[in-house]
């Protein structure tokens, strides 16, 4: 649907800019995966990192998280100080 293809377009977009502000990372890959039922995209840097057991959700990836709930997905953020950080989203497509 329209509304899964922007869901997964701004977040991605998202994603890239958070790189490009925060991470400091000298790599970048973004992968997009149509799994049957369910589109997933990751975006992995090599970057600076941050220990997500201590750091909120910021407005950028709170509200990536929120567009991808508008339309049944899910955000997965992983990362560690020094070793880059992991965006996953996941969305069902019904197909």
């Amino acid at each position: 649907s329209q509304e899964i293809e922007a869901a997964v377009y701004f977040c991605t977009l998202e994603a890239l800019n958070n790189v490009a502000k925060y991470a400091d990372a000298s790599a970048v890959t973004v992968g997009l995966a149509d799994e049957g039922a369910k589109l997933q995209f990751r975006i992995v840097d090599d970057g600076r990192g941050f220990d997500t057991s201590v750091t909120d959700y910021g407005t950028g990836l709170q509200g990536m998280a929120d567009r991808l709930d508008s339309v049944g997905g899910t955000l997965d953020v992983r990362s560690e100080p020094g070793r880059g950080t992991t965006v996953i989203g996941c969305v069902r497509t019904g197909s």
